[in-house]
C-alpha cells in the first residue's frame, strides 16, 4: 500500500511539473524563433550553450519590426524594420571573406540597424574590398581563432563603445576560454546535426514566455530599467560622464598597446576606433552637463605610443551640437545609420591619408606614422 502511494504521488509530481518541462521543448523545436522577443538580437544570440563558434546562430537569415533595448513594449518604444544575415560561424556577416577585419561590441554588430546600414558593409562598399564584423568578440577570440590564422585580414580594427573600454581584457587574459571556443566550434560547425542540436539546446535554455512575462510584470508594477533625460533615453545617464584618474588612463592605454604588438607581430596593421557613449555626445542634456574629458585624454597617450586612433567624436560633436542631427535612436543607446556613415568616412580617411606599411623587423614602430597625422583624422 505505501509502495502504491508513493507511486501516485510520483505521477501526480510528474504530471504537475509536465507542461513546464514539454513548453520550453515546444518553444524551441515549434514556434517561430522570435515569438518571445523584441528584437532579433534575443531571438538568435547565444545564451547558455557557449560552445559554438559565434555570438549568434549561424547561417541565419531574419527580417522583424524592432524596438530600442531601453524601453521595449512601453509608449516610448520606437519601431524599426531591420534584416539581419549570419554567416556559417555565427557573426552578423552576409559571408566569411575577411580583408578588413572590424572587432567589437553590439554597435559594430549594428543593434537596430539593417544589414546594409552596418558599419562592415558601409565600409565595404566605400573600401570595396571584405570587411568582417567580428563581433561582438574581443582582441583574445581573435588572437585564437585559427582561420584568421591561416588567412590574415590586412587591417584589424578594434572599437569600442566609451564606457566598455575600462573592461577590455588584455592581450591572454582569457586566451584558454577562447582556444577551447574556437576547438568546440570548428566540432560543432563540422555537423549539421551538431549544429542543430547545439541550437536547440540553446533556445529551451532562453524560457522566452517565463523572460517575457517577468519583464511585463515587472514594468507593470513600475520597475523602471532605463534613464530619460529631456525625452531621450540612456543606459547610464550621468555616471557615464565620470572622471579617470591618470594611472586608469595608463592601464586602458597599456592593454590597447598590447593589441598593437600583438596584431603587428602578425603583419597586420592594427587601428583603434572608440565609439564615444551617448552620453558623451549628448551631454547637455543631462543634468549636470557636463563635458567628459575621458576620451581626448585616452587619444594623447595613445598618440605618444604610436598606436593609431580614429577618432570620430569630434566629427559627432559638431553633427550634433551645432547642427542638431541625432546620432543614437531616441530610444537606444546604441549609434544609428547616421553615425555609421560618419564614422566610415573616418576609417576610410584614415586609411587613404595615414599609410602606415608595417616594418617587420621593429614591429613596435608604425613606419611613415606621426601623432600629428592621426590628430588630423
Amino acid at each position: 500500500m505505501q509502495n502504491n502511494g508513493v507511486k501516485r504521488l510520483l505521477a501526480k509530481l510528474t504530471l504537475l511539473g509536465l507542461p513546464f518541462i514539454v513548453w520550453p521543448l515546444l518553444e524551441a523545436t515549434i514556434l517561430p524563433i522570435d515569438t518571445f522577443t523584441f528584437r532579433i538580437w534575443e531571438a538568435i544570440c547565444v545564451n547558455k550553450v557557449r560552445i559554438m563558434s559565434g555570438p549568434f546562430y549561424p547561417n541565419q537569415h531574419m527580417v522583424m519590426e524592432e524596438e530600442g533595448e531601453l524601453a521595449p513594449h512601453t509608449p516610448f518604444a520606437t519601431k524599426r524594420k531591420v534584416e539581419w544575415f549570419t554567416d556559417e560561424y555565427g557573426y552578423r556577416n552576409r559571408d566569411s571573406k575577411c580583408d578588413v577585419l572590424l572587432i567589437g561590441d553590439s554597435n559594430i554588430t549594428g543593434s537596430k540597424l539593417s544589414q546594409e546600414e552596418t558599419l562592415a558593409e558601409v565600409l565595404e562598399r566605400q573600401l570595396d574590398k571584405d570587411v568582417y564584423a567580428f563581433a561582438p568578440a574581443t582582441m583574445n577570440r581573435f588572437l585564437a581563432t585559427d582561420r584568421f590564422i591561416k588567412d590574415a585580414p590586412e587591417v584589424v580594427i578594434v572599437s569600442s563603445i566609451e564606457r566598455r573600454i575600462p573592461e577590455l581584457p588584455a592581450v591572454g587574459a582569457n586566451g584558454f576560454d577562447s582556444k577551447i571556443r574556437n576547438y568546440t566550434g570548428n566540432l560543432i560547425n563540422s555537423s549539421p546535426v551538431l549544429t542543430y542540436a547545439a541550437i536547440t539546446a540553446d533556445r529551451i535554455s532562453k524560457l522566452g514566455l517565463y523572460h517575457r512575462t517577468l519583464a511585463n510584470l515587472n514594468r507593470q508594477f513600475g520597475k523602471k530599467d532605463y534613464v530619460a533625460y529631456n525625452n531621450e533615453f540612456f543606459i547610464e545617464g550621468e555616471i557615464a560622464n565620470r572622471d579617470f584618474s591618470e594611472a586608469e588612463v595608463q592601464q586602458m592605454a597599456d592593454v590597447l598597446e598590447g593589441y598593437k604588438n600583438a596584431v603587428e607581430e602578425r603583419g597586420i596593421r592594427f587601428m583603434f576606433m572608440p565609439i564615444p557613449n551617448k552620453e558623451n555626445i549628448y551631454y547637455k542634456l543631462l543634468p549636470s552637463q557636463k563635458k567628459p574629458d575621458f576620451l581626448p585624454r585616452l587619444f594623447a597617450e595613445l598618440h605618444k605610443r604610436n598606436v593609431e586612433v580614429i577618432n570620430i567624436q569630434d566629427a559627432f560633436e559638431q553633427l550634433y551640437q551645432q547642427k542638431n542631427v541625432p546620432l543614437f535612436p531616441v530610444d537606444d543607446a546604441h549609434w544609428n545609420e547616421i553615425a555609421v556613415k560618419v564614422a566610415s568616412e573616418k576609417v576610410l580617411k584614415h586609411i587613404d591619408d595615414v599609410q602606415t606599411p608595417i616594418d617587420k623587423k621593429d614591429p613596435k614602430y608604425l613606419v611613415n606614422y606621426t601623432p600629428q597625422a592621426a590628430t588630423n583624422q
